[in-house]
């Protein structure tokens, strides 16, 4: 169902983005590349990720995400998968691609979350597709402020363009819930 706005623009509080900077420094950085096993072949990112294991972090962006619901979409949501830190260093990028999939059995992933930790980057700009075909461009480019994220239902494609100059760096969740009926 859609109703409101296809996305949500918030500011994190300073309290909260201490709090989820904490995790991000607590946190055993085991990273990992990026990986999207749908790909087959084509490179479809680059980038190095790693997970935040924190109650804390989840409960400021379950908030954050029930904000945005209810004001938006009215979705069954449940829970938050675990979050991902991501780095794009120069020439990163995450290509269109859709967050949707049963994440576990008889859940579905319903809202996707991508929150900007840092702006000492060029290019990197998040594109979302709001538009219909034939409408040009069917996207809108956002390049947010540093605590600001954006949310949007987890069925639409969108990417990460190419890092043209320093490091990108953010945090990004995805809320799930039942299946639709």
């Amino acid at each position: 169902m859609r109703y409101g706005s296809p996305y949500r623009i918030i500011n994190f509080d300073s309290r909260g983005l201490q709090k989820i900077n904490r995790a991000i420094n607590n946190n055993k950085m085991e990273w990992e590349t990026g990986v999207v096993p749908e790909a087959k072949g084509r490179v479809l990112r680059k980038s190095e990720v790693t997970w935040i294991n924190d109650e804390s972090v989840n409960n400021i962006l379950l908030e954050a995400c029930d904000y945005c619901n209810n004001g938006n979409w009215g979705l069954d949501i449940e829970g938050v998968e675990p979050v991902q830190f991501g780095i794009y260093p120069e020439g990163g990028f995450y290509d269109w691609h859709v967050d949707q999939h049963n994440a576990r059995l008889n859940q579905v992933r319903k809202i996707s979350m991508s929150l900007f930790l840092n702006e000492d980057y060029e290019g990197g700009d998040f594109d979302l597709e709001l538009y219909k075909p034939g409408t040009e461009p069917r996207f809108e480019s956002f390049k947010l402020s540093k605590g600001s994220a954006i949310f949007f239902q987890a069925d639409q494609w969108h990417r990460v363009r190419p890092i043209t100059f320093g490091v990108r760096k953010s945090i990004v969740a995805w809320f799930y819930g039942p299946p639709y009926q």
